[in-house]
C-alpha cells in the first residue's frame, strides 16, 4: 500500500486557516494548481458524501469531516494517470490542521494512501500535495517553496 505524507507551517492561527479550507467545494485558496472546482451532486461542502470535480479530472468524495479536529478525509474516485481508477483504488486523502501554540501558527499535514501494484503515483501525488500546501501557506504570506506539477491540471 503506497503512502505519502507532506506538511508545512502556515503563518496564521488555526481558526483562520481552517476557515479557508473547510469547504470541500472551495479550492480558491490553491490558484497555482486548481483551475476549477465543481460541486457534483446536492450535498454542501461540509457534509459527508459531498463530491467535487477538480480541474475536470479529479473526482473526490468527502468521507469524513471533523470541525473540532480540523480534519477532512476524502476518497479519490477518479483522476488522470498515474492516479486513474485503472491504476489505483481505495485512495484515502487526509488533510489535517494542528495549532503551533508557541507562535500562533498552524501545522498543516496532508497524507494519502491507496492500493496499487506499482508506485508510479507516489512522486506525482507528493508534488500535488506540496503545491497545494505551498499555496495555502502563500495565501497567508509565506514564501512559495514549490512549483506546480507538470500534468496536475
Amino acid at each position: 500500500m503506497p503512502k505519502i505524507y507532506n506538511s508545512i507551517i502556515v503563518p496564521a492561527p488555526i481558526e483562520q486557516v481552517w476557515s479557508r479550507i473547510r469547504d470541500f467545494h472551495d479550492f480558491s485558496w490553491a490558484p497555482s494548481l486548481i483551475g476549477s472546482c465543481e460541486k457534483v451532486g446536492e450535498s454542501n461542502g461540509y457534509c459527508v458524501g459531498a463530491r467535487r470535480l477538480l480541474n475536470g479530472v479529479f473526482l473526490d468524495t468527502l468521507i469524513a469531516y471533523n470541525q473540532i479536529e480540523k480534519r477532512i478525509m476524502y476518497s479519490m474516485d477518479e483522476g488522470p494517470s498515474p492516479v486513474s481508477s485503472r491504476e489505483i483504488h481505495d485512495y484515502l486523502g487526509n488533510l489535517h490542521l494542528l495549532p503551533v501554540t508557541s507562535d500562533n501558527t498552524t501545522f498543516a499535514e496532508w497524507s494519502a494512501s491507496w492500493e496499487s501494484k506499482n508506485t508510479d503515483a507516489i512522486e506525482y501525488m507528493n508534488l500535488v500535495y506540496r503545491s497545494l500546501l505551498s499555496d495555502l501557506a502563500v495565501g497567508f504570506g509565506a514564501e512559495n517553496r514549490y512549483g506546480t506539477p507538470d500534468n496536475a491540471e
